[in-house]
């Protein structure tokens, strides 16, 4: 026991392990970074597709097939989304859906507001690591 003790009060000890235990902290910093980038590239493309696919519902052109990605696009927001970008695609939808006779102004600041969610999203550059969202809150539409 005194020799470990010895050993761990000696500068030489000391002159090896600082720098080693720097560089190891330094690493896993590295690579956490790398991952929260890695992360947030894969966000901003899934958002752009989303974001894209937000075309099918524009009244020129009414495009079945987009509003049909969109809608597996809202899907997998549940993978990466926090709950306010979910919350906001789900009113926005209840807004464009077959039957629901929304003013195309109502369905203009729908639009909007998932875009200004998705912006604000983007901008906090911070991944989910928590939901308030439940199995009861998910939302199953279909394209029509």
């Amino acid at each position: 026991m005194q020799a470990l003790i010895d050993i761990i009060s000696s500068a030489d000890f000391w002159k090896i392990s600082l720098p080693a235990l720097t560089a190891i902290g330094a690493w896993f910093l590295n690579e956490r970074s790398k991952l929260a980038w890695e992360q947030y590239k894969r966000k901003e493309e899934n958002y752009k597709e989303l974001l894209r696919c937000l075309k099918g519902f524009y009244v020129g052109t009414q495009d079945k097939d987009l509003k049909g990605q969109f809608i597996h696009q809202v899907n997998l927001l549940w993978l990466y989304a926090p709950d306010e970008v979910i919350e906001t695609t789900y009113r926005f939808l209840e807004k464009v859906k077959t039957g629901v006779k929304s003013p195309d102004n109502e369905k203009e600041l729908a639009c909007g507001a998932l875009v200004e969610a998705v912006r604000r999203d983007l901008l906090k550059r911070t991944i989910v690591k928590n939901t308030k969202l439940n199995a009861k809150d998910f939302q199953h539409f279909i394209s029509t």
